[in-house]
């Protein structure tokens, strides 16, 4: 238990060292796991622009707050910096897959299934919803035994 503890805490040490780089570094792949992020983003932009032009919802506010600013301001972080969220939980769930693999054979835990499960979850987060839509050379899912249901383009 005690080995499990401190591989635990050296993995922790590792993502605090390795994600700051790997953000700054950071280069969006070719998928439409953000297109959420965007339709949220819209409807932000859509809610600034209606308090903004419905002079009955404008003139209940308090003076000197203009929700187009504000919502200028969220709409594009909502589309950018926050979208990255589903790539980096991707990137951390098939990471996550990587380690338990060598961890449940070395202890004799018994579950490999899950490895195999986190990969499945990161593959189709990063996957196009069709394989006639999707552009480019990105293929997340390669190497697993789950190519058909996931084909590249």
């Amino acid at each position: 238990m005690k080995k499990l503890i401190s591989i635990g805490v050296a993995l922790a040490l590792l993502t605090m060292a390795v994600v700051p780089g790997a953000v700054a570094a950071y280069d969006p792949p070719d998928t439409y796991a953000k297109v959420p992020f965007a339709i949220i983003s819209s409807g932000i932009e859509l809610l600034g622009q209606v308090v903004d032009n419905v002079p009955m919802i404008a003139d209940v506010l308090p003076e000197g707050l203009d929700i187009t600013v504000i919502t200028g301001l969220i709409a594009p972080w909502t589309a950018g910096p926050l979208s990255w969220t589903v790539d980096m939980m991707a990137w951390g769930l098939d990471l996550a897959a990587k380690v338990w693999a060598p961890l449940d054979e070395t202890f004799g835990i018994g579950f490999p299934v899950i490895s195999d499960v986190l990969d499945i979850v990161a593959c189709g987060l990063m996957t196009c919803w069709s394989g006639t839509n999707c552009t480019g050379a990105f293929c997340p899912c390669t190497g697993l035994n789950i190519t058909a249901d996931y084909p590249c383009p």
